[in-house]
């Protein structure tokens, strides 16, 4: 009985239904409710956990991203000064103050 619930809970999840496993009783067809309402209750905690894994790995990357950006800035300013490489105490100033800005999350 236990293989054939989860089974059950399984193709109801996911969809499938295949059929060959239905309830022939009103005893049957309560379990099988019950095992419906807590397939889907866990599987939305599951998929809201996974979310939020998501999301922090998104804001954990960002500032990578963000360093790719000023890469680019750095080269775009490097053009405009004829090829020549800008002064490192301003270009590291200008990393200080976006490093700032990022960190501390302002627009």
């Amino acid at each position: 009985m236990g293989i054939a619930c989860t089974y059950y809970s399984i193709t109801t999840l996911s969809t499938v239904g295949f059929g060959d496993y239905n309830p022939k009783s009103n005893f049957e067809r309560l379990v099988c409710s019950v095992i419906m309402l807590f397939g889907v209750s866990i599987f939305s905690y599951i998929m809201g956990n996974f979310l939020i894994v998501s999301e922090k790995f998104k804001d954990f990357n960002k500032s990578l991203d963000e360093g790719e950006i000023l890469d680019k800035f750095f080269l775009t300013l490097r053009k405009f000064n004829r090829n020549e490489p800008l002064n490192l105490e301003f270009q590291k100033e200008i990393e200080r103050y976006f490093s700032y800005r990022w960190e501390n999350d302002l627009n």
